[in-house]
């Protein structure tokens, strides 16, 4: 399912409170609240959250991997990446609710990169994170998808009170072999989609 057209209606609060969303039926009480504290990530080898950190968002994100290519006889280089981001938070804690409850989604920020370095995830709700990454592990399809990653928040230049953000449940997104036809130069875009698993 491609959550940028349809997913559950979750809206993420100004406070870092539990994701909540509005169901698209008749229930009684018309909303219903997002658990994630009983939510656990997709098997994987990064070091898992501490018992200190708490989940606060599952951030579904859709956009391209970007290489460079110096020249065609060259080996791409990672130049970054640039993401829509979308509450999933619902959808993957109640995934059969979810699909009975679906609308259109808008956007809830952005994820990009402030140099070749730093991850950047720009969430209004949330305030700016800058971070970095600190470990990585081999999607379980390394030949057709980028690397699942553990991400730390930086101090300087951050707003939000976020620690970590983990890059799970990536698909596609990998660098071409080699640069063989492409003019020296070349941004390369490959598209991706990954969940981000948000810790505060």
């Amino acid at each position: 399912m491609h959550y940028s057209s349809i997913f559950a209606a979750c809206a993420l609060p100004l406070a870092l409170a539990a994701p909540f969303c509005t169901r698209q039926n008749n229930t009684t009480n018309g909303t219903a609240i997002c658990d994630l504290s009983k939510v656990s990530q997709p098997a994987n080898a990064l070091t898992p959250p501490s018992a200190d950190l708490r989940l606060i968002l599952i951030a579904h994100g859709e956009g391209t991997q970007n290489y460079t290519c110096a020249t065609p006889a060259s080996t791409p280089s990672a130049i970054g990446a640039i993401a829509e981001l979308y509450n999933a938070s619902c959808a993957v804690a109640s995934p059969n609710e979810a699909q009975n409850n679906i609308v259109q989604a808008a956007a809830i920020g952005n994820h990009f990169f402030a140099d070749l370095t730093t991850p950047d995830f720009n969430i209004p709700g949330l305030g700016n994170t800058k971070s970095k990454k600190v470990e990585e592990v081999a999607a379980p399809n390394p030949s057709a998808d980028v690397k699942w990653l553990r991400l730390q928040a930086q101090t300087e230049g951050s707003t939000s009170q976020v620690k970590f953000i983990y890059r799970l449940s990536t698909a596609g997104g990998l660098a071409p072999a080699n640069c063989e036809g492409r003019a020296e130069g070349e941004v390369v875009t490959v598209q991706y989609q990954a969940q981000y698993w948000i810790y505060a």
